[in-house]
């Protein structure tokens, strides 16, 4: 049969203004960051535009070379190959169907459990958005029903919630590299089978809400990890999974998630959308505690932007009043950490952002009198933003004290978040590396940023 001529891919190469050599050169350079044996000439770039179909990872390489240069997401479809095997947008869609959405949660787990390397490439924040208001408007999905050979009960949905319960707590603790593998493992092997199961429409909304608390623990583990483009394809599915479950505050509070990532990935605008969106989510559902949660991160990605004081003084006004509007026992149960001392931590955060180091200091020594280990990777935060607001304010010797103190958690939890804290603390103690006390931290703190493999 004569090959039809790739025209898709040929109009987004012209539109990209890419020569087949760049285009060749992008593409190996993404190998090399997949850890893929690619190496394309511009003539196999000329062959695919005449109707040759490139194997194994290569369709998702070509397609992730475009959406780099064009700035938006572009798929398989859109390069004229969605047969392909290896999918890059793979758990980045909004999904209409819940038979759909088994089908893509399995796909993603098998991926992340094999470890394929197309899943790391670069997720932008705008190649999440659209997919997030997708949900935003979208109608009420239908309760979700399923035949298959196992029958399925609220004995098995409390399972997953307590196993949820169980890897946010080493999340939490630990980092979110301790137990990330064994919980994608879980997923595959038994909530896999769950999903293709038997239940009623009075079950699967509650055994799908469930799911999508799993999935949005391992959003936050894989986030902690530094694994963004997979974080965000967990909080995707969550989202889709809080959809198709009909658990709005659920879904909200995936897009606060998705908006403290992108406020971390320095999104800033971004994440202040998001935080918007999150809180235009509920206005219907009023939750006082979620209000003040989505306030809150709404004053963490003005406190970031130029020129937004205002707006996140405001929002911290919206975040306070909301609380104290809140009663416990009457909010979702995977809320319920958010209490006085996060809120400060919210407020410390805030404070870092704006320059205003007293405040700053104020809020969180507030938030670590209320310390407790089963949240030590969050007060670990709350140390770090003490230390650089009294680094701002020339009290060294009491800032190193406090990173000093920190520095065993730090050493201990396989959090990448840590440590980016821990080296952005470092560029400003450099400023006073001839103090003794900066000298003897920055000897402590080496090892920790610069592990060295053992021989």
């Amino acid at each position: 049969m004569e090959r039809q001529p790739n025209t898709k891919l040929a109009e987004l190469i012209a539109e990209a203004g890419v020569s087949h050599l760049g285009l060749a050169s992008r593409i190996t350079a993404i190998a090399e960051e997949w850890r893929e044996s690619v190496r394309p000439a511009h003539t196999q770039v000329a062959r695919w535009i005449a109707g040759q179909q490139p194997r194994g990872a290569t369709p998702a390489l070509i397609a992730e070379a475009l959406s780099r240069k064009l700035r938006r997401r572009v798929t398989l479809a859109d390069i004229g190959m969605a047969g392909a095997t290896d999918s890059p947008e793979i758990g980045l869609d909004f999904v209409e169907t819940a038979d759909d959405l088994i089908a893509n949660l399995a796909g993603l787990w098998t991926a992340d459990i094999q470890r394929r390397r197309f899943l790391t490439g670069k997720v932008t924040a705008t190649a999440v958005s659209d997919p997030a208001f997708q949900w935003l408007l979208a109608a009420p999905a239908s309760r979700p029903e399923h035949t298959g050979p196992r029958q399925i009960g609220m004995t098995e949905v409390q399972a997953i919630r307590s196993t949820t319960a169980m890897f946010a707590g080493l999340d939490n603790r630990f980092g979110g590299a301790h137990a990330r593998t064994a919980a994608i493992q879980y997923l595959t092997d038994q909530v896999t089978p769950l999903l293709n199961g038997a239940y009623t429409s009075a079950v699967g909304p509650a055994l799908f809400s469930a799911v999508a608390e799993f999935s949005l623990t391992v959003g936050w583990m894989s986030y902690d990890t530094g694994l963004h483009g997979l974080a965000r394809r967990y909080l995707l599915q969550a989202l889709n999974l809080a959809h198709h479950a009909g658990d709005r505050h659920l879904g909200a509070s995936v897009l606060s998630a998705m908006s403290h990532q992108a406020n971390y990935l320095g999104e800033h605008t971004e994440a202040l959308t998001l935080a918007r969106a999150a809180s235009q989510a509920i206005r219907d559902h009023p939750s006082p505690l979620l209000e003040a949660q989505f306030a809150a991160m709404q004053a963490r990605a003005a406190a970031a932007l130029p020129g937004r004081q205002t707006e996140c003084l405001t929002a911290l006004s919206a975040a306070e009043a909301a609380f104290t509007r809140h009663h416990p026992g009457k909010e979702p149960e995977w809320i319920t950490y958010f209490d006085e001392s996060e809120l400060a931590d919210e407020f410390a955060h805030c404070f870092r952002d704006l320059g205003r180091p007293t405040d700053a200091r104020r809020y969180a020594l507030q938030c670590l009198d209320a310390e407790t280990a089963d949240y030590a990777r969050s007060r670990t935060f709350s140390r770090l933003v003490l230390a650089a607001a009294l680094l701002a304010q020339d009290e060294l010797e009491e800032a190193c004290t406090v990173v000093a103190a920190a520095l065993p958690r730090i050493r201990e939890t396989g959090s990448t978040r840590c440590r980016t804290y821990l080296r952005g603390l470092t560029t400003t103690l450099n400023n006073h590396a001839t103090h003794h006390d900066v000298r003897d931290l920055t000897a402590q703190i080496g090892p920790i940023l610069h592990p060295t493999r053992p021989q």
